[in-house]
């Protein structure tokens, strides 16, 4: 045999020794088996009206196709600040999907939501098991300005003109902050309206809202950056349709009230969203590395987080 041949041989032969090292035989009836988990969802704020969880099971690894977890209609759900507590109610609701959801809620004058409280989530199943998660309230941080504007890109040969939004902020010294960052915007859209005694349509122009979309996400932190002015990230402003002016294609401008909103979230919070948001881009990728979610459920999985927002309004001719 030929040296360089012995060579590719021993090579060879040892990424196979590495595979086997590597392989682990995984019993898929152990992992089926596992008990299913409590799942709870439940952020709360000063601003809200209504207090509100989401109680499901989790579903297993191995399963039935297509399986998804349920939802705990029939759990105690209380939320406390340590001297007082509000039971949560079931609340049937029919999603956009068409898929009813259960909602445990009560409203938010029986428990107010004060800045600096730290507030106790508990949640028992009427098989015995319970779970339960903390939060303390952060400050809100007040938006100092709202930037609009506009970039022509080009996407498969065509040219595409949009319109942006971005809010600046200071951050607190002194301690570790977390955002996010959201937005709805008025825009005028044309239409018709038919009448039915003249069997005609008539030509107007509708009012519509629609919320920003980030195409980089609304998350952000102060690491590197405590104490200092900070920028989010650019945000789409609606609607998402164009039409052709002189051959670029151009969303329609936005026009009368324009609402930043920006979220001072806890860490919980930060994280919890952080790692669904990253486990969403990869989750089609079979190579990317697995995205573990965090929980702060004791016992169970989820997120009880708690968050303040601040509110900063323009108005657009």
């Amino acid at each position: 045999m030929k040296p360089i041949h012995v060579l590719y041989a021993v090579l060879l032969g040892s990424l196979l020794i590495g595979c086997g090292n590597l392989r682990q035989e995984v019993e898929p009836k152990g992992i089926t088996q596992q008990p299913e988990a409590i799942v709870v969802a439940c952020f709360i704020s000063p601003q809200d009206s209504v207090l509100a969880a989401r109680v499901t099971r989790s579903s297993p690894v191995l399963g039935v196709n297509g399986q998804i977890g349920g939802d705990i209609v029939d759990a105690v759900v209380v939320l406390s600040d340590g001297s007082q507590s509000v039971r949560l109610r079931p609340a049937r609701y029919n999603t956009n999907y068409g898929y009813p959801t259960t909602y445990f809620r009560a409203s938010a004058s029986s428990l107010p939501i004060l800045v600096g409280k730290t507030y106790t989530l508990t949640v028992q199943t009427t098989d015995g098991r319970s779970v339960k998660a903390t939060c303390t309230v952060p400050d809100a941080v007040p938006v100092e300005q709202i930037t609009v504007d506009s970039s022509i890109t080009t996407d498969f040969g065509e040219r595409r003109k949009e319109y942006h939004a971005r809010l600046r902020w200071r951050d607190p010294a002194g301690q570790p902050n977390f955002y996010r960052v959201a937005g709805n915007n008025e825009y005028k859209e044309r239409g018709s309206i038919y009448n039915p005694a003249t069997k005609t349509y008539r030509d107007t122009l509708f009012r519509r809202t629609g919320e920003w979309y980030f195409d980089g996400g609304s998350l952000s932190a102060d690491v590197s950056r405590d104490g200092q002015l900070m920028t989010s990230t650019r945000a789409r402003l609606p609607p998402f349709s164009y039409s052709r002016i002189n051959g670029v294609w151009v969303s329609t401008p936005p026009s009368g009230r324009l609402d930043g909103y920006l979220l001072n979230v806890d860490e919980n919070y930060y994280r919890y969203h952080d790692g669904v948001a990253r486990q969403n881009e990869v989750r089609d990728n079979p190579f990317a590395e697995p995205v573990p979610i965090p929980t702060n459920i004791q016992g169970g999985l989820g997120c009880f987080g708690a968050y303040n927002r601040s509110t900063l309004t323009l108005y657009l001719k």
